[in-house]
């Protein structure tokens, strides 16, 4: 009885040796976003793919090989009702449904996943693939570029033609198989998963205060400051960067400019328009063109989110503010505001629609912060920003509230008709009155004469007098 016993425990160790260089060969890598894991190991002449649903509700995951969606042949997978796992063979055509790929020439093998697979959560579904790995191109670049899709519908049926609906996020990836596969922690979770309920329009999706550095560490997927930033990333950084600029530095300063100098000098309004119109259009019309470039460089779709679409609102209530800027002072500059009102109903739109630009550039500045570790997957942004983010919503608002204690002072002068940083008091003539001194070519003399205006003739004709003597009594 003991000799079989210790036959079997020598066979199963010479088994275990004899496997275990297969398993130290593993080379590969891995990572979570808030959408997907991705697995991706190498082993001898075949890689192995596999992909998990880190939030719900789960439609299909797409894995494809290249940098764009376009022209990109991919293999999406999604589980049926009875829980098996369909991988249909797609080819990308950018913002179109992925067509079905008959002929691939790298065919998906279905596999079970393998042993070195992070499991973000207990009810994730986990799909694998298999596929000949091109050994001669990855000698001389270990690195594979990848795009991957997540979507909450779930295509009907069991079919790998399946109609398709479109992706609610798609992102790109680059795999290192120089490194080695590292086996996840027990009870790791490389991101905690959002759980039921959260908003995904606002994509208000934060990291936990103490985050797992292990399961992150080592690997250069899904965000690792060592990657270095592709096109996508420029685009992104130059949007946040202009936009944020213009919008949160340029238009609250002209807006305190105006209201902290108008009662000072009559120059107020030239500052207040080089800086919100001259200096920031520019600005904030080309940052916000770098958003949609940004999109359309990740083959994701155009005014879908929260941001996008209202990043689409501000753009055009900001410029509905510069032309109702250069409407107010032509029609001051043509004469056409009577002196008796000074704030007519286009002024207080203006002022209205100002501060609302401004209230909503903060909202929008900080949802890109989410919008940046959504679209990049590198991580939040540091917290600096956010520091100055907050600091900044206190002190503009704060100085113009503290601007508004000279309305009084901007009410009396413009009752007293007083101009602004003077004493001297001007006097807004009646529409249609005539000036004497801009008449003074006629050639009549009875200037004032049928005029439009309070003036009129008083002159008196000048008839002989003929003074006599009073006659003696």
């Amino acid at each position: 009885m003991i000799l079989p016993s210790l036959l079997q425990v020598g066979l199963s160790f010479l088994l275990w040796l004899q496997l275990l260089p297969h398993t130290l060969a593993l080379k590969g890598d891995s990572g979570c976003n808030q959408f997907i894991c991705v697995n991706v190991t190498l082993q001898d002449e075949w890689i192995t793919y596999e992909v998990s649903n880190v939030y719900e509700p789960l439609g299909w995951l797409a894995l494809g090989f290249g940098k764009f969606m376009s022209h990109s042949p991919m293999v999406v997978m999604w589980p049926d009702k009875d829980g098996e796992i369909v991988r249909s063979p797609r080819y990308g055509w950018g913002h179109e449904e992925p067509s079905n790929f008959m002929n691939p020439r790298r065919f998906p093998f279905p596999v079970d996943p393998v042993a070195t697979s992070w499991l973000p959560q207990p009810n994730s579904v986990r799909m694998a693939f298999n596929m000949t790995a091109n050994l001669t191109a990855l000698e001389s670049d270990p690195t594979e570029d990848l795009i991957w899709a997540y979507s909450m519908i779930r295509p009907s049926g069991k079919s790998p033609r399946a109609y398709l609906q479109g992706h609610y996020r798609a992102g790109r990836i680059r795999v290192n198989y120089a490194e080695e596969v590292k086996l996840p922690p027990t009870g790791g979770r490389p991101v905690i998963a959002p759980t039921p309920g959260d908003n995904m329009d606002s994509h208000d999706h934060h990291e936990p205060e103490h985050p797992n550095t292990d399961v992150v560490e080592g690997t250069d997927i899904f965000g690792n400051e060592s990657v270095p930033w592709g096109n996508h990333e420029k685009l992104i950084a130059a949007h946040g960067i202009l936009v944020a600029f213009g919008f949160l530095v340029l238009l609250p300063s002209g807006s305190l400019v105006a209201r902290w100098t108008r009662t000072f000098t009559p120059k107020w309004f030239k500052a207040h328009s080089i800086i919100n119109m001259t200096f920031a259009l520019p600005i904030i019309v080309i940052g916000w063109l770098f958003g949609p470039l940004a999109v359309a460089s990740h083959d994701a779709p155009h005014f879908v989110t929260a941001h996008q679409i209202c990043g689409l609102f501000m753009l055009g209530l900001y410029l509905l503010q510069v032309w109702l800027g250069r409407y107010i002072h032509r029609r001051r500059a043509q004469g056409l505001v009577p002196g008796n009102k000074p704030h007519p109903p286009s002024n207080i739109l203006h002022v209205f629609t100002g501060i609302s630009v401004i209230a909503l550039a903060f909202f929008q500045v900080r949802s890109g912060f989410d919008e940046w570790q959504t679209a990049t997957n590198r991580g939040p942004l540091h917290a600096w920003c956010h520091d100055l983010w907050l600091a900044w919503v206190i002190i503009v608002p704060f100085a113009y509230l503290a601007g508004l204690s000279l309305v009084p002072r901007q009410f009396y002068q413009e009752r007293q008709q007083i101009m602004p940083g003077g004493d001297i008091n001007y006097v807004a003539l009646p529409d249609g009155a005539d000036s004497p001194l801009l008449n003074e070519e006629r050639q009549d003399h009875d200037v004032y004469e049928a005029s439009a205006g309070a003036f009129r003739s008083t002159r008196l004709s000048m008839d002989t007098v003929k003074v006599e003597a009073a006659p003696e009594k």
